[in-house]
Order: structure tokens, then C-alpha cells, then sequence
């Protein structure tokens, strides 16, 4: 089931998103528990860093792909708004994970999509290092409505 799940959001991303493509994005995991993955050496600056823009995408899509899998299937999801902190330089492969979205956000999500056909959801997104510490923290607010 996780090879299934993996697989098929990261042709979806990268199918869909061609600059995911050229990062290389790929999800790794299961729908309870997956993260995002990108190659350094795609995605590093003339500094020998990770570049902000790739680590800010990977964070935004992560957020996105939250609220899709939130959503379950027949909606369009957008970002209303993100923000973007960058704590320390990253010298190694880019890793997003979203953190865990409170079980009663999630239903009042789906239910006011049920009911309204349209709702917001609030997701928080980490990037971390090979030592699994932060090195940016990303919030985004996200849009759900019927395709």
C-alpha cells in the first residue's frame, strides 16, 4: 500500500508540477506517514547550500499535498497564503515532513467542505537536516473546493 501511495503522488507531482520534476521530488512513505524528498545536488545555490526556492517550494507543495490528501478525492486545492522561515543553511538532501494536523481540525475541515463545498485548512511544514533537526519552518494556508 505504501509503494502505491508513494508512487502515484510523485508522478502526480511531478506530472503535474515540471519544476518538481526537475528537483527530482519524490514522496516516500504511506498516506499515514510520508514525507517529501529532494536531491542537493539539484537543488543547491553558488554557496554550496540548499537554494531558498527549492526549500521553500518543497515546503509549500508538502503543505499542498496535505490538504489534498485531507480533502480526499473531486477537490481543487490551492494556497492562500504561506510563510517561510529559514533557520540555518542545509548542506545535504531536502526533507519535508508536515506535522501532525489535530484529528478534530481535520473533521471540521471536512465537514465544512461537506457542508459548504469549499474550506480552509491550516498546515505547518518542516524541513529538517541528516541529523533530523529543523532548518525551516513553513506555515501555509490552504483552499479546498470542488474541481
Amino acid at each position: 500500500m505504501a509503494a502505491a501511495f508513494s508512487q502515484y503522488w510523485t508522478a502526480r507531482l511531478t506530472d503535474g508540477f515540471p519544476m518538481l520534476a526537475a528537483m527530482q521530488v519524490s514522496v516516500l512513505g504511506d498516506q499515514q506517514n510520508w514525507q517529501l524528498i529532494a536531491p542537493f545536488s539539484l537543488n543547491r545555490n553558488d554557496h554550496g547550500t540548499a537554494f531558498g526556492g527549492s526549500l521553500s517550494m518543497l515546503a509549500t507543495i508538502a503543505g499542498w499535498m496535505a490538504t489534498c490528501v485531507a480533502a480526499g478525492d473531486g477537490y481543487d486545492v490551492v494556497i492562500q497564503s504561506g510563510n517561510t522561515h529559514f533557520l540555518k543553511p542545509l548542506t545535504g538532501d531536502l526533507l519535508a515532513r508536515v506535522a501532525s494536523i489535530d484529528p478534530a481540525v481535520l473533521d471540521r475541515f471536512r465537514e465544512t467542505l461537506r457542508r459548504r463545498g469549499k474550506a480552509r485548512l491550516a498546515v505547518q511544514v518542516e524541513v529538517v537536516d541528516a541529523k533530523n533537526e529543523p532548518v525551516v519552518q513553513f506555515s501555509g494556508q490552504y483552499v479546498a473546493a470542488p474541481l
